[in-house]
């Protein structure tokens, strides 16, 4: 019979949450719910003591990631190229 303290605790949830949204960021959605999910999942894994500390930050990291890319985007206008026509 296993012993309760011999099982590691399950993956936060919240913690694939925020690595899968950080991912697959769609035009910064994605990156404000890596975010989220992401604080969440560090807030709970240390309340609880789950296993997902690194899923939660590299979701961070992407979610902070899609979002400075996608506001550079938005103000920046895209990328332009400035050159002489051919032609």
């Amino acid at each position: 019979m296993a012993d309760e303290r011999s099982t590691p605790a399950p993956p936060s949830l919240l913690a694939w949450a925020s690595l899968i949204c950080g991912i697959i960021w769609v035009l910064g959605i994605g990156s404000v719910l890596a975010v989220v999910c992401g604080h969440l999942a560090l807030y709970r894994v240390r309340r609880t003591g789950q296993r997902g500390r690194w899923m939660a930050l590299v979701g961070l990291l992407l979610g902070y990631i899609g979002i400075v890319v996608t506001a550079v985007l938005l103000l920046g206008g895209g990328i332009s190229v400035q050159g002489e026509p051919i032609g």
